[in-house]
C-alpha cells in the first residue's frame, strides 16, 4: 500500500471516529452536552440538553447561553464571569440554579472547559450540564432528619424521648416513653401532649405556659405529678427544649421525661425521719401555721373591711341623689329646669338601692339559713323571657345585643320562679356590666331527660385565670375599691351560686382570660324542692328641705365624680346656690378641664375609676400648690383620717343641700 493510500485510510478512520463521537454526544440523554462560541453563543445541542433544558436545537442554536441563569445572576454578570475564568484557568465548575425553557429552575452541575487548538487559538468552550435537583431535594431531606436528630439527641438527658410539633403534639415516640407512660406509638402520636398532666395543671393552663417558656427562654424544667395511660400518677422531671433551624424557625420542641417516683419516696421517708427525730422542726412546722392563720385572719379582716367601705360607698352613693333631690323637689315647680331630672334620679337611686338592700338581705338569709323557696311547676321559657325582658333596657342604654336560642320542648321545671328569674337576671346583669358598647350577650337553653342547662355568654372584660376560683365567693371583686370601673358589692354571683344549689343544681365560670368575655353555665335538676317563700321589704319615705339660700354667689367651682346622678345633683345643688359650676366625670378629664380654667374650689368625689381622688387631688397640687381642695365622698369617714389625705375639707355622702352649700361657703 502506498503512502498516499495510508494517508487516505488514515483520514477515512479519523473522520469516522470524529462522526462516531459526534453520535455519542449527540444521543447522551443523561448530560446536557453543547459547544459556545469564544462570545458565548450555542453552536451545537445533544438530546440531554433537549431533555434537561426543554429546548429544541432549532430554538436554542445561536443564542447566548445566559438564557439559561436567574435574572439576579444576569444582572450580576455572572455568565460572563464564568467564561472568563474557565478562559484564564481552563474550566469552570459549580452547582447552582438554571432555567428551563418554561422558567422553572433546578439544581445543575456546570462543568465549562475552553478549547484551544494547537497553536493556542481559543476556538469556544464545551459546556456539560447535568440536574441534581432530586439528588439536591434528598440531600435537603436527609440533612433536616439529620439535623433534627442531632437537635433531638443532643438535648436528651434521660429516659422518655419524644418530639412536639410547635403546636404541642406527640410527632415521635422512643421505647422509653412506652415503657414509662405506657402509651404505644399507635396511641399516643398525633395527641396532645397536654394528656400526660393532671387535671388541675390542665385547668391552670400548665402545659401551654412551659411551651411558652420554652419558645422564649430556649428550654424548661420542671418536677411535677403527670400521668400514665392507665391514669396512675408518678413524679417526673421533665426537660422541654425548644428546637429551631438554621433560620430561627421553630419546628417543634424535644420532650425528655424521667421518672423520679423512686427518689421522691425515698425522700418522703427521709423527711418523716428527720421530722419523727427533730422535735424542732415540728415545733418550727406548728409556727409556721400559726403565722399562716394569722395571716388568714388578717386577710378575712381586709375582706370585711374593703366589703364595709364598698358597701358604704354603694349605699351612700344612690342616697346623697335621694335625699339631695328630695329636699330641693318641695322648692321647685314641675316646669323648672332639673325638675323631670329630679324625679327620675330619685326612681333610679331607690331602685338601685333597692337591689343592694335585697342583695345584702339574701346574703344575710343565706347565711343564717333562713332563705326558703316556694317551689311550683314553672314555665322555663317564660321565667327566660322575663329575665330578658327586665335588663333589656339597662343592655340598650349601652348598645349590648341580647341573643337567645332556645332548645326545642323547655317545657316546665319544679321551681321557686322568683328564685329561678333571680338568677338568670343576676348573671345576665353581671353580662351586661362587664360587656362594653356594643357587645354581644348570648342566652342559650336546653333539655335534656333529667337536666336543665341554662348557658349565659359575654364579649366582655373576661375573668383574670388568678381571680377564676373565687368569682362565686362573697364580697370578693377582682378590681380595686378605689379604682374600680364597675360598680355592686361582688353579691350577684355568690346569691346565684346558693340559689342554683339550693335547687339541687350548679353553676361554672369559664373564661380565656381578660378580654376574652366569660361564659356562666346553670344546671338544674328536673325534680321537686319544698320550702317557703321570703317576706318583702318596705322602704320608708323622705323628708323635705327648704329653699337653698345664695351663698356662693360669684364662686368658681370645678366639680369631678364619676356617677351621674351625684354629678347632676351636687351641679344643680351649688348653681341654685349661685355658684358657677363645670362638671366632669373622671380625673382625666378635670386635669384637661383645670389647664382652661382656674376654680376657686374643685370638689372631687374619691373612688373612680382609672385615677382616684387621691391622686387626681395631688396631681392638681403639682400644678396648683394652692388650689382649694375638697372630698365629697360615699366612703366612711375612719378611712379619711388613716391616710395622708390632700384634702382641704372632707364631706360625706350622703349630704343634704343646704349643708353642702354651708360647708361650701366655708371653705371658700
Amino acid at each position: 500500500m502506498t503512502e498516499t493510500d495510508q494517508r487516505h485510510n488514515a483520514e477515512a478512520r479519523l473522520q469516522q471516529s470524529e462522526e462516531t463521537f459526534r453520535l455519542l454526544v449527540a444521543s447522551v440523554k443523561d448530560y446536557a452536552i453543547f459547544f459556545l462560541d469564544p462570545s458565548g453563543t450555542i453552536m451545537t445541542w445533544n438530546a440531554g440538553a433537549e431533555r434537561i433544558k426543554g429546548y429544541a436545537p432549532q430554538e436554542i442554536i445561536g443564542r447566548h447561553f445566559s438564557v439559561f441563569y436567574p435574572e439576579a445572576d444576569i444582572r450580576s454578570g455572572k455568565p460572563a464571569m464564568e467564561l472568563d475564568v474557565a478562559r484564564a484557568t481552563g474550566r469552570f465548575e459549580e452547582e447552582g440554579w438554571r432555567l428551563r425553557k418554561d422558567g422553572t429552575p433546578f439544581w445543575a452541575n456546570v462543568v465549562i472547559t475552553a478549547v484551544y487548538d494547537d497553536s493556542g487559538t481559543l476556538h469556544g468552550f464545551g459546556e456539560v450540564t447535568r440536574d441534581l435537583s432530586k439528588r439536591r431535594e434528598a440531600d435537603e431531606q436527609l440533612r433536616q432528619s439529620e439535623e433534627m436528630f442531632r437537635l433531638l439527641v443532643a438535648s436528651v438527658k434521660d429516659y422518655a424521648i419524644f418530639l412536639l410539633d410547635p403546636e404541642g403534639h406527640v410527632m415521635t415516640w422512643n421505647a422509653g416513653a412506652e415503657r414509662i407512660k405506657g402509651y404505644a406509638p399507635r396511641e399516643i402520636i398525633g395527641h396532645h401532649f397536654s394528656a400526660f398532666y393532671p387535671e388541675e395543671d390542665k385547668r391552670d393552663g400548665k402545659p401551654a405556659r412551659e411551651l411558652e417558656i420554652a419558645r422564649e427562654s430556649g428550654s424548661v424544667e420542671d418536677e411535677g405529678w403527670r400521668l400514665r395511660k392507665n391514669g396512675t400518677r408518678f413524679w417526673a422531671n421533665v426537660v422541654i427544649t425548644a428546637v429551631f433551624d438554621e433560620r430561627r424557625t421553630l419546628r417543634g420542641f424535644t420532650k425528655v421525661t424521667r421518672d423520679m417516683t423512686e427518689r421522691k419516696r425515698a425522700e418522703e421517708v427521709q423527711q418523716a425521719f428527720l421530722e419523727q427525730r427533730e422535735a424542732r422542726l415540728q415545733a418550727e412546722e406548728e409556727r409556721r401555721h400559726a403565722e399562716a392563720s394569722f395571716r388568714v385572719a388578717q386577710e378575712a379582716n381586709r375582706a370585711k373591711d374593703e366589703f364595709l367601705m364598698t358597701l358604704s360607698h354603694e349605699l351612700r352613693t344612690p342616697l346623697t341623689s335621694i335625699l339631695g333631690w328630695a329636699r330641693l323637689l318641695p322648692t321647685m315647680k314641675p316646669e323648672d329646669l332639673g325638675f323631670a331630672d329630679a324625679v327620675g334620679s330619685i326612681n333610679r337611686s331607690a331602685q338601685l338601692q333597692a337591689r343592694l338592700i335585697d342583695d345584702v338581705l339574701d346574703v344575710s338569709r343565706i347565711v343564717s339559713g333562713k332563705l326558703r323557696l316556694t317551689v311550683e311547676d314553672v314555665e322555663i321559657e317564660q321565667v327566660l323571657a322575663a329575665a330578658v325582658e327586665t335588663v333589656s333596657p339597662s343592655a340598650d342604654a349601652k348598645m349590648v345585643h341580647i341573643e337567645t336560642a332556645f332548645g326545642p320542648q323547655l317545657g316546665s321545671i319544679v321551681a321557686d320562679a322568683t328564685r329561678l328569674q333571680q338568677v338568670v337576671w343576676n348573671l345576665l346583669t353581671n353580662a351586661v356590666k362587664f360587656t362594653p358598647k356594643s357587645g354581644r350577650i348570648m342566652l342559650r337553653a336546653r333539655r335534656t331527660s333529667s337536666h336543665l342547662q341554662i348557658d349565659v355568654t359575654d364579649s366582655g372584660v373576661g375573668i383574670d385565670p388568678r381571680f377564676l376560683p373565687h368569682v362565686f365567693e362573697p364580697f370578693r371583686q377582682a378590681e380595686n375599691p378605689n379604682t374600680r370601673v364597675h360598680g355592686g358589692l361582688g353579691l350577684g354571683l355568690s346569691i346565684v351560686h346558693y340559689l342554683v344549689e339550693a335547687h339541687g343544681g350548679t353553676v361554672a365560670a369559664e373564661s380565656a382570660g381578660r378580654d376574652q368575655g366569660a361564659t356562666f353555665t346553670v344546671t338544674l335538676p328536673l325534680g321537686a324542692l319544698t320550702s317557703s317563700r321570703p317576706e318583702p321589704i318596705v322602704f320608708a319615705a323622705l323628708p323635705s328641705a327648704k329653699d337653698l339660700p345664695k351663698k356662693l354667689g360669684g364662686v368658681t367651682i370645678l366639680l369631678v365624680d364619676d356617677d351621674e346622678e351625684s354629678r347632676r345633683l351636687v351641679y344643680t345643688v351649688l348653681t341654685r346656690a349661685g355658684a358657677q359650676v363645670t362638671a366632669t366625670a373622671s380625673g382625666p378629664q378635670a386635669l384637661e378641664a383645670i389647664k382652661l380654667l382656674t376654680p376657686d374650689l374643685v370638689i372631687t368625689d374619691i373612688a373612680m375609676p382609672h385615677m382616684d381622688g387621691y391622686t387626681l387631688a395631688r396631681k392638681i397640687r403639682e400644678q396648683l400648690p394652692n388650689q382649694k381642695i375638697v372630698a365629697l365622698s360615699a366612703f366612711p369617714a375612719g378611712r379619711a383620717g388613716m391616710l395622708d389625705t390632700p384634702f382641704d375639707a372632707y364631706l360625706f355622702k350622703p349630704i343634704e343641700p343646704r349643708e353642702l352649700v354651708d360647708a361650701i361657703a366655708s371653705a371658700v
